[in-house]
């Protein structure tokens, strides 16, 4: 991701081996949809074969397409198989996943990816080949999967926000922010010393800008953009670890 003066953020392209386990869980889901939709279709009466088969045939479409559809648009980029292996589709500026990507996606995956008599191989040979792990629907959306659980365990955040943002950012909606923000904040955090002054100003101003679309209530009068990226990246990480509120020492009261 590259924004702000050229300044290059990392976001983790998915690993084949976790895309292919979310790949098999959202299967083994549309499967029993299918397999529903199946007897639902042959216990309607007075239904002739022609009329059956389209209907099994639409069904496929429906359940293959609709159902990354919903997910994705619903929960912003995660079906059920990537929440669980801790993915997320997100475009490749790093903004969240709308419906016409997702929509996109699902076609790409089902006529092109996966497709009736490739077996999955076009979508796993340009996923390897891809330097985002971009398959055929992902180039066609502009999208790419990242990973969202990228370490082990809770580990650490690189600063914590001071006493008054950290007690509003305890309220605040942080858990809206799309993860390619998220996690392109983070980066900006961590490299904040080793980058030009003007490019890391430039830089934080544009992403608390796209953040703040997404956090409510606004932080407190005069908060500038690094201590506010620090506040709301510090506060998604607590909430996603699980662990209580911060409580910085004194000297940590302004930056």
């Amino acid at each position: 991701m590259v924004i702000a003066e050229g300044v290059e953020l990392e976001l983790r392209p998915a690993r084949l081996a976790s895309r292919f386990a979310a790949l098999l869980l959202d299967a083994l889901i549309q499967s029993m949809l299918f397999f529903f939709a199946i007897i639902i279709v042959n216990n309607v009466g007075n239904l002739n074969g022609d009329t059956i088969r389209a209907l099994v045939i639409a069904s496929l479409v429906v359940i293959g397409v609709g159902y990354p559809v919903l997910c994705e648009t619903v929960s912003t980029g995660r079906s059920i198989g990537k929440a669980a292996a801790g993915l997320r589709v997100v475009r490749v500026d790093g903004g969240p996943e709308r419906f016409r990507h997702a929509l996109v996606r699902a076609l790409g995956g089902l006529f092109a990816d996966i497709g009736y008599f490739s077996f999955g191989f076009v979508g796993a040979a340009t996923s390897a080949a891809s330097p985002r792990g971009q398959r055929v629907g992902d180039l066609l959306a502009g999208t790419m999967v990242i990973r969202e659980r990228v370490v082990v365990g809770r580990g650490s955040v690189p600063m914590p926000p001071n006493q008054v943002l950290a007690q509003w950012a305890a309220v605040a909606t942080v858990d809206k922010v799309p993860a390619g923000l998220i996690v392109a904040s983070r980066q900006m955090i961590s490299r904040i010393y080793s980058m030009d002054r003007d490019a890391a100003a430039k830089l934080a101003n544009e992403l608390a800008e796209q953040t703040r679309r997404y956090v409510s209530p606004p932080p407190p009068v005069g908060t500038l953009a690094y201590p506010y990226l620090v506040a709301v990246t510090g506060e998604r990480f607590r909430r996603e670890a699980g662990s209580v509120p911060f409580a910085p020492p004194a000297y940590i009261s302004s930056y």
